[in-house]
C-alpha cells in the first residue's frame, strides 16, 4: 500500500510539473505574439514640410512731383514715376504749345523730386527752372524770376508774349496800385487774359 502510494503521488507531481511546462510555453508565446503586434511599425510616407504662406510685399512705384511751367498746355504740377524724364513731364503737362522752343530742353534729362521745368517761347529768354529736391537737376535757364515790382520796362519785355505795350501796361498798373501785392494782379493789366497769364504767373514774383 505504501508503494502504492508513493508511485500515485510521484504521478501527479509529474503531471503537475508537465501542466507548468505547458502553461510557461503558452504564457510565453502569447507575450511575444502580443508584443509583435504592438511594437509593428507602422510604414509612413515621407515627411512633408509645413508649407508657410509667403506674404508678397510689393511696392507702389515711386513718384515724383515736378512743377512745369511756361509754353505747355497745362502749367503746374505733375507727378512721374521715379526716373522719368524731361519729356515725360512735358507729356504731363498737356505737350508743348506751338510757339514753344523745344530745343533748349534736353528731353532725355532725367527729372528729380521738387524740380521746375520751365519752356520758352521761341525767340524768347528761356524761363527760371528751379531745382530744390535732393539729385534735381535742372532743365531751362538759370535765372531767376521777375519782380514785378522792381522790373523795369526792359526787364518786363524779356518775359514771354510781353512787348513795349504791354510792359507800359504792367507799369501803369504798378503805379496804380501802389505796386503788386499778388501776382494775380497781373489779370488786371489790359491785354493780359487768362491764358497769357498761365504763361507768366511762374516766372514773375513780388
Amino acid at each position: 500500500m505504501v508503494q502504492r502510494g508513493r508511485e500515485l503521488a510521484t504521478g501527479q507531481r509529474v503531471r503537475a510539473g508537465a501542466l507548468l511546462v505547458v502553461a510557461g510555453l503558452a504564457g510565453f508565446v502569447w507575450f511575444h505574439l502580443g508584443r509583435g503586434g504592438d511594437d509593428s511599425t507602422a510604414i509612413r510616407g515621407p515627411a512633408v514640410a509645413a508649407s508657410t504662406p509667403t506674404t508678397s510685399t510689393t511696392r507702389a512705384p515711386r513718384e515724383v512731383l515736378v512743377h512745369v511751367a511756361g509754353a505747355v498746355a497745362h502749367p503746374g504740377l505733375v507727378r512721374l514715376r521715379d526716373g522719368a524724364r524731361v519729356a515725360d513731364a512735358l507729356a504731363a503737362a498737356g505737350g508743348g504749345l506751338a510757339d514753344a522752343d523745344l530745343d533748349r530742353l534736353n528731353l532725355a534729362a532725367p527729372v528729380g523730386d521738387g524740380q521746375r521745368v520751365a519752356v520758352a517761347r521761341v525767340g524768347q529768354p528761356a524761363p527760371v527752372a528751379t531745382a530744390t529736391g535732393p539729385g534735381s537737376g535742372e532743365a531751362g535757364s538759370t535765372s531767376g524770376p521777375i519782380d514785378l515790382n522792381t522790373a523795369t520796362q526792359a526787364e518786363l519785355e524779356t518775359l514771354p508774349g510781353i512787348g513795349p505795350t504791354l510792359a507800359t501796361a504792367i507799369l501803369t498798373t504798378r503805379d496804380r496800385l501802389g505796386g503788386f501785392t499778388d501776382v494775380a494782379q497781373l489779370r488786371e493789366v489790359r491785354g493780359i487774359g487768362e491764358m497769357r497769364f498761365a504763361d507768366l504767373r511762374d516766372l514773375v514774383t513780388v
